[in-house]
């Protein structure tokens, strides 16, 4: 039988990882996502967590900082975000 927590983790993971490098390729614009993702797939999986648990949380601190604004600043920091990544 399949471990439930690997069976879980593991999307959850990947979903993580396109995230951090979609918005990482969205500020570093030379790159594009992909490369993006080959980049730390080459990484150590040590600093593969690091930088993917950094972006995270820099954009958790940023969502925390306009929640201090209401609904108008969440609103303001989610149009940001769907701007940045498309």
């Amino acid at each position: 039988m399949p471990d439930p927590r690997r069976t879980v983790m593991l999307p959850v993971a990947r979903q993580c990882r396109l995230v951090s490098a979609s918005l990482i390729a969205a500020i570093w614009r030379t790159r594009s996502a992909a490369q993006i993702d080959a980049a730390l797939d080459r990484l150590p999986v040590a600093r593969q967590t690091g930088v993917v648990a950094s972006v995270l949380a820099l954009l958790f601190l940023f969502s925390l900082f306009a929640a201090q604004f209401g609904l108008i600043g969440l609103a303001l920091f989610w149009l940001a975000v769907v701007l940045i990544i498309s």
